[in-house]
């Protein structure tokens, strides 16, 4: 990965400080938000005269606040597609500059449908990872940390229902690496495959209607076709249970956290105490969700994160192959040697794993 991000020019670099910049701010504004919230509860609870317009005033803070994030969104979003549309341009330009100079041999060893899928395809999901990686691979963890601090200290109870929801995420999402990851290896090979078979029906469409063989190439690409549909529909449907289980957790902890609160708020003689309480609760309750927030960003990088492996995996391959083909060293002609003149010196040539030359020790002068 970091091999193809080497890739990147300064400019591309800058665009991304200034998106870590809008990232960090954009946090900052929506982990501010809970405070103003847990004041105007306060106020609302304890029925002060002069509370209303404090509560207009907090409101507008906080107000702010969710515009001040929206523009950051959208800044760190215009950032990294700048930096996705460049990425994924000099990639194309390298691979296939890197695929004019292979001999027979390796165009072979890849295949001539794989080329394709890594110079599309695979180049399509380093985009994609590069175009959402500011805007979660980089905002879920600052958010999750940064809220996991500010609800440090608080009410031990709560802390301990929050804990409990960070581990089932985090357990389910370790059974989706495991058990799905292997698989967005496999969809790569199976894509290839399917545009191997394709390639070979069209250009070979003459002599499979001269042999009445139409129906021998439906079979082949159903085979490749259902196989390759078949692993999308697993991932797929593993990755479908992973939206439900978030929400169902998000909206347990929330359940459990005013739960809790209750008993504690009961428990507490009438008046500014119970008033602060109840303001800690939601402001403990919106950390909270931020966190759970965080984990389902994190959850998305799961999904797109093996695939975008696989990817560079499969790209560095292209970019780094040896081709057969070396250019020698340019040299200037002699003087007095007449223009267009050609020579070979000792030129061989034998086929990929022949075990004699064709061409052998090749000498002349056109």
């Amino acid at each position: 990965m970091l091999k193809i991000l080497k890739i990147l020019k300064t400019r591309e670099w800058v665009y991304f400080a200034c998106g870590v910049a809008f990232i960090v701010l954009q946090v900052w504004l929506e982990l501010t938000m809970p405070d103003y919230m847990s004041e105007i509860t306060q106020l609302a609870v304890s029925g002060a005269p002069s509370g209303m317009g404090e509560i207009w005033k907090k409101g507008a803070l906080m107000l702010a606040c969710a515009f001040g994030s929206a523009l950051g969104s959208a800044a760190v979003g215009f950032f990294a597609a700048r930096i996705a549309a460049a990425l994924s341009f000099r990639l194309r330009s390298r691979i296939f500059d890197k695929v004019q100079s292979f001999s027979s041999e390796e165009i072979n060893r890849f295949s001539t449908a794989s080329l394709i899928t890594r110079t599309t395809n695979d180049v399509m999901q380093m985009q994609m990872i590069v175009s959402m990686g500011l805007q979660i691979i980089i905002k879920a963890p600052i958010l999750a940390v940064w809220a996991i601090v500010k609800i440090l200290g608080k009410n031990w109870q709560w802390s301990a229902a929050t804990a409990c929801a960070v581990i089932v995420m985090a357990l389910m999402m370790l059974f989706l690496f495991v058990v799905v990851f292997p698989k967005f290896r496999k969809i790569q090979k199976l894509t290839d495959n399917l545009n191997s078979v394709t390639r070979e029906n069209l250009t070979g469409v003459r002599v499979v209607r001269a042999y009445n063989a139409e129906e021998y190439q439906e079979e082949k690409f159903s085979r490749a076709n259902d196989e390759l549909t078949r692993t999308h529909l697993f991932t797929s449907r593993a990755m479908a249970v992973l939206s439900p289980v978030m929400t169902f957790v998000m909206s347990a902890l929330t359940l459990a956290i005013y739960w809790i609160g209750a008993y504690l708020i009961d428990a507490l003689p009438t008046g500014a105490a119970r008033a602060a309480l109840f303001g800690q609760m939601t402001a403990f309750s919106g950390y909270a969700i931020q966190v759970v927030s965080a984990f389902m960003m994190m959850a998305m990088i799961f999904i797109i994160l093996p695939r975008a492996l696989v990817s560079v995996r499969r790209i560095d391959e292209v970019l780094s192959a040896r081709t057969g083909i070396a250019d020698g060293p340019l040299s200037c002609l002699p003087e007095g040697a007449p223009a267009g003149t050609v020579e070979f010196k000792n030129v061989s040539f034998k086929y990929p794993d022949a075990s004699e030359y064709v061409l052998k020790d090749l000498s002349f002068k056109a």
